[in-house]
């Protein structure tokens, strides 16, 4: 994994200064959008969630301010020849906020009570058994070799709760409420609008955290969040527009922190349609589109085309896999080769049926969603298609595609995009690649089928070691999978936290696309 560069953007364009020396105290505010119904953050996959709770929980291990994984409640680990026994030893003399030492048992509870309870991406969990060696000392019995496990177990929803807090309230109040061992603990917690965050005074690392309080305000708008942040009642905005982002570049007082991360724009096409069958269409669609164009128009620059399925550079086991460079002639002569040839108005016709795809998209969930749309639909009609689109909330939209019995919604292309939360390829090669992982099972959207990819994605979870592993990814998978092109593959986004200038130490997770505040500090 390569090493993430945070670039800070002052008035006028100027370099940022080097960031001086941590000082203790003050509060940090936020504002954040409306996703925070309540705080378990076990329960969900959620970059939001992740991103309040993990001041307050802590897993075995998290990213650092360069995206590596390093160990956190671990303190040392240790890996069997044969790869399939793991032993971890923990940091001593660690406890929950509510007084509950951190040891070896809290470790197998949390585990036990995520795989039991089957909570999002306890499957990513190749454990066939946990056990308690000693206070500090946890062995673990693989299924299988994982040599990627340390990126899922920096997994937001692996956090480790208090088992005795879980086991006094109960599952429905720890909705409601936060105990872990993180450097912050919760103050206040009002669904949809405020989380207050007071500093734990009994942290097991020392000097840390720095600042005294860190305040979550919701704000479901776009426009209000930046609002409060240029009118200084936050020192940070989350989720900002990116005509936003620009002005707030060159605003005195104010600095934009930036980074790639695992969020890939894509557009899924459905394969299972009679029209998006033919891999001839697939290919075209992906020919007809400037992915440059719109990165320059609809996000204003702020992104690097993709050239692999649902994962970019910021993952590891990611590799090129061949860009699809915008050629109109070679996206026409596709469809003359799939039998599609222009007919009245423009509208390519086959059989004395028009060449017409359904378009579902949303508006305003994500930067430059409906301009996108927009725009690809512009292009396609100009090597004519006739694309309709049908605009849906985004709340409506995923309740109907990961319906029981799989989509709810008919679609030809499907504007959504993806995280890759864990960092690592293997988090796409087993939820969005084979075809056991369409919806409601996974997230295929394309409804994408090979058996010969599913083939190869088994053999390679009998890899010892990630070269190994990531050898079959490239150039076997990645590369067949482009060529089937079961998405529009458009582009990598670059994530923004404009703040005030006095803020310092926050770092981009690029798993969850989220911003790391714990440990952040102010001056002046």
């Amino acid at each position: 994994m390569g090493t993430l560069v945070l670039t800070g953007y002052q008035a006028g364009g100027a370099a940022p200064a080097p960031a001086p020396q941590p000082v203790r105290g003050g509060t940090l505010t936020l504002s954040i959008l409306n996703a925070l119904p309540h705080l378990d953050t076990n329960s969900v996959s959620q970059t939001a969630m992740t991103e309040v709770t993990q001041n307050v929980y802590e897993r075995l291990y998290e990213r650092d301010a360069t995206g590596k994984v390093q160990p956190l409640l671990v303190k040392e680990s240790s890996l069997s020849p044969d790869g399939l026994t793991l032993t971890w030893k923990l940091h001593p003399n660690i406890k929950f906020h509510d007084g509950t030492p951190f040891n070896a048992q809290a470790v197998k509870w949390n585990f036990d009570r995520k795989i039991s309870k089957r909570q999002i991406q306890f499957n990513l969990l190749p454990f066939q058994s946990i056990d308690v060696v000693d206070d500090l000392t946890v062995r673990v019995r693989l299924t299988r070799p994982a040599p990627h496990l340390p990126s899922i177990l920096s997994l937001g929803n692996l956090a480790m709760y208090s088992p005795r807090w879980v086991e006094r309230v109960g599952d429905d109040a720890v909705r409601q409420g936060a105990v872990g061992t993180g450097p912050f603990i919760l103050d206040e917690f009002r669904p949809q609008q405020i989380v207050r965050l007071k500093r734990n005074p009994n942290y097991w690392r020392q000097g840390l955290p720095h600042l005294d309080e860190i305040v979550y305000r919701v704000a479901d708008d776009i426009n209000t969040r930046a609002t409060m942040l240029a009118a200084g009642d936050v020192d940070l905005a989350r989720d900002v527009s990116i005509p936003d982002v620009h002005r707030f570049r060159t605003t005195r007082g104010i600095k934009v922190v930036e980074g790639i991360g695992s969020r890939q724009y894509t557009i899924y096409i459905n394969t299972r349609r009679p029209i998006m069958s033919d891999v001839r269409v697939r290919q075209a669609v992906n020919y007809a589109v400037d992915k440059e164009n719109i990165i320059r128009t609809a996000m204003l620059g702020n992104g690097v085309p993709s050239t692999a399925f649902l994962f970019g550079p910021r993952v590891n086991g990611w590799s090129d896999g061949g860009a699809y460079k915008f050629d109109q002639a070679r996206a026409r002569a596709l469809l003359d080769e799939a039998g599609w040839r222009v007919g009245a108005g423009g509208i390519r016709q086959r059989d004395g049926q028009p060449l017409r795809m359904e378009f579902v998209t949303r508006r305003g969930a994500a930067a430059g969603d409906i301009e996108i749309a927009e725009l690809v639909r512009g292009m396609l009609r100009d090597v004519g298609v006739d694309v309709r689109l049908n605009v849906h909330d985004t709340a409506t939209l995923l309740t109907r595609m990961n319906a029981p019995g799989g989509p709810q919604v008919e679609y030809d292309l499907l504007n959504l995009g993806n995280n890759t939360f864990t960092a690592d390829a293997e988090y796409i090669m087993l939820g969005f690649y084979r075809c056991q992982d369409a919806p409601p099972n996974g997230f295929n959207y394309s409804l994408y089928c090979s058996p010969g990819i599913d083939r190869l994605i088994e053999s390679s979870l009998k890899a010892r070691n990630i070269e190994g592993r990531n050898s079959i990814y490239y150039p076997q998978i990645i590369r067949a999978v482009m060529r089937d092109a079961p998405a529009i593959i458009l582009f990598e986004v670059t994530m923004h936290a404009p703040m005030k200038e006095n803020v310092h130490g926050v770092y981009l997770d690029p798993a969850y696309n989220s911003w790391t505040v714990k440990y952040a500090f102010k001056t002046r």
